[in-house]
């Protein structure tokens, strides 16, 4: 029984690094918000200037917390800029929060083992793979997710400091780093209303003060920036969103939640969990026990993202995965065992596990070959931008990091620091001068085709001279 103390753990986690990086050299697709996020920390690391700010979201336009690129950076410099540090810093997160949980909850053995299968399950689920071996700012929620939830729980059966700050600085940092995490603290804030009532300015306080303490950069740029998010935030208009009327969030919720290849399956399965919890509620309504407790908190976090304006996207939908996982995990373990052994089998598909490890269409190190070879051959300082048919976005942050990291003298088009000469990158598209246009082009003004440097065949550079 000791021996199995740490070889179930080093299953898990020998499982878990497997499904994220076998063959990871090869398979990752390094476009856009991966590039984004590096191209922040090479300007820092260029510049010895840190950022104030996160990543701006998609829905509102605000940022999120700069503890994000403040984490990452941590990697970026002991792997010295590789593609991969954000991987290796998701992994290290994940990893050792499972494993201080289970140092924490040694003698409990009723967490420890939701421990273990909720690591199992995050191991094995389609989107925690594909957004682990691709990682941008919501992925590294869910340990913070996890911690909130089991502090918050050991605090309402006994209150203590050190869980009310766990609690608060687990809740606050997992909000830090992705807004979507915010129905999930309503689910807690209205539990918390009705069966724990206590301690209302403590919990007040310590939360605000979590939430300045890391929010603090930020308050500090809108001090510098005459509340220039504030403003925004109040006065202009967030993005537009489609998808937001009930039907269409329930059938998007079961899609990246269940995550089966059959649409109706994750409708019924989804359904089955949400009567589920109802049941347990009925039942467990007096004894306020960790059952009580994750049923509750799921129910009203998934009810909760009927109800705020935004759609349920795959990157929004960690807190009710998170929620659905524990709630597994506190049946009876016939039944757990049961459900997580039907979901293994669901989830390790052949065909799943081959779409994790199947060749990006441009690998890194082809990418990383090309813009070598470019550097050597055109020395000349120049603008950047890309038609990629992956994404519509032109500015191409991905390629950008690449071309300064081969040692092109890269020039900000949009900070004014305009060039002769732009590299217009084609990723799988074409380019027709008269025809194409966009922003960056309009700031680059009247140009002309000088030279096309080729690297595959669908991934080429065209150098584009001022007339």
């Amino acid at each position: 029984m000791k021996h199995l103390r740490f070889l179930i753990p080093l299953a898990l986690i020998s499982l878990f690094i497997f499904l994220r990086f076998y063959n990871i050299k090869d398979s990752l697709f390094f476009f856009n918000d991966v590039g984004r996020d590096l191209l922040v920390l090479q300007n820092w690391q260029l510049s010895g200037k840190p950022p104030l700010l996160g990543p701006q979201t998609s829905v509102i336009p605000f940022n999120q917390s700069s503890i994000y690129f403040y984490y990452l950076y941590i990697f970026y410099i002991i792997t010295n800029g590789s593609v991969f540090s954000a991987l290796f810093a998701n992994a290290f997160l994940y990893i050792a929060m499972y494993i201080f949980g289970l140092i924490v909850f040694k003698k409990d053995k009723k967490i420890t083992t939701i421990l273990n299968i909720s690591f199992f399950l995050i191991s094995i689920h389609p989107q925690y793979i594909a957004q682990s071996r691709f990682v941008w700012n919501p992925s590294l929620v869910t340990p913070f997710i996890m911690s909130s939830f089991f502090s918050f729980y050991l605090l309402t059966q006994k209150y203590s400091k050190i869980r009310l700050w766990i609690f608060s600085l687990s809740i606050a940092a997992a909000i830090s780093l992705s807004y979507s995490v915010i129905p999930l603290f309503i689910a807690i804030f209205i539990y918390w209303l009705i069966f724990y009532q206590k301690y209302f300015f403590k919990i007040f306080f310590s939360i605000f003060t979590s939430f300045l303490f890391l929010n603090i950069t930020t308050v500090f740029f809108e001090l510098r920036h005459n509340f220039l998010l504030t403003k925004s935030l109040l006065f202009k208009s967030a993005s537009p969103q489609s998808g937001i009327s009930i039907n269409e969030k329930f059938n998007d919720i079961a899609k990246f939640v269940i995550d089966l290849p059959s649409q109706n399956i994750n409708q019924y399965v989804l359904l089955i969990f949400v009567f589920l919890s109802i049941i347990l509620i009925t039942r467990q309504f007096k004894n306020k026990n960790i059952t009580l407790f994750t049923s509750f908190i799921f129910l009203l976090t998934f009810l909760t993202y009927f109800i705020l304006p935004v759609s349920a996207q795959a990157h929004y939908v960690f807190p009710i995965i998170c929620l659905l996982f524990i709630l597994i995990t506190s049946q009876p373990i016939i039944r757990s065992i049961i459900i997580v052994f039907l979901l293994s089998l669901l989830y390790l598909t052949p065909a799943n596990l081959n779409s994790y490890f199947q060749k990006a269409p441009r690998t890194y190190s082809q990418m990383e070959q090309c813009f070598k070879e470019y550097c050597q051959k055109n020395p000349e300082p120049i603008n950047v931008s890309v038609s990629s048919s992956y994404h519509p976005y032109h500015n191409g942050p991905e390629h950008r990091y690449l071309l300064k990291k081969s040692g092109c003298n890269v020039q900000v088009l949009e900070d004014g620091q305009k060039a002769k000469t732009m590299a217009l990158v084609l990723d799988n598209n074409t380019f027709d001068p008269e025809k194409s246009n966009f922003y960056e082009l309009s700031l680059f003004g009247p140009y002309q085709t000088r030279d096309t440097f080729n690297c595959l065949p669908n991934f080429q550079i065209l150098n584009l001279i001022n007339k």
